[in-house]
């Protein structure tokens, strides 16, 4: 008798953890889905890391983005090429794009695509309109990747919150608001920054 209640209980678990599984699936499915029918958008934030706090946007255009954080930090990519500007010490750092980072100040375009990535993902609860989501980054995973942890409206299906854990070293991002890209699109223009040292890592 002991070892049928033993066995039955093991079967519910699986159950639950698949069915658990599942709607993680389904919630970063339809978070990535919303944000590809937009096409163009744009995302405001603040990041929060120790006693850090800054605010900071950033606009997608098709697989180009333009992110600002704070008055010190901007980045421009065409989708190829990654331009990153720093204000205050007037330098230009030119790299390729990282296409496999999920990083939101990294790759903003793929911040909220986890389907098919390199993590393996799992629900951690569900409650008052909300779901939390745990991304673990697999073996296979070479992008330098922490833990992440999303936060979803499960009402809108779009992101309220997410936490990036390197090692216990915790970088928060609290998503403030998401529209539709309207206006002036900025994209680099070398000439703005006349005077600034221009690092060529390609």
């Amino acid at each position: 008798m002991i070892r049928r209640i033993l066995y039955v209980a093991a079967l519910l678990a699986g159950v639950c953890e698949a069915s658990a599984a599942g709607r993680a699936e389904e919630i970063l499915g339809r978070v990535a889905e919303g944000f590809r029918a937009m096409k163009d958008y744009t995302v405001r934030f603040e990041v929060a890391a120790d006693e850090y706090r800054t605010p900071g946007s950033y606009a997608v255009r098709g697989g180009s983005y333009y992110l600002r954080l704070g008055d010190d930090a901007e980045v421009y990519s065409d989708g190829r090429l990654r331009y990153e500007v720093d204000n205050r010490r007037r330098e230009v750092t030119v790299t390729e794009v990282n296409r496999a980072s999920r990083n939101i100040l990294d790759n903003p375009v793929r911040a909220f695509d986890f389907l098919g990535s390199e993590y393996d993902f799992s629900l951690e609860g569900e409650s008052g309109g909300r779901a939390t989501v745990r991304l673990v980054p697999t073996a296979e995973n070479d992008t330098s990747a922490g833990v992440v942890t999303l936060v979803v409206d499960t009402s809108s299906m779009r992101p309220v919150s997410l936490a990036y854990d390197y090692d216990g070293e915790r970088v928060g991002i609290r998503v403030t608001g998401i529209e539709p890209q309207a206006g002036h699109f900025r994209t680099f223009d070398r000439q703005a920054y006349g005077g600034y040292e221009f690092i060529d890592f390609r």
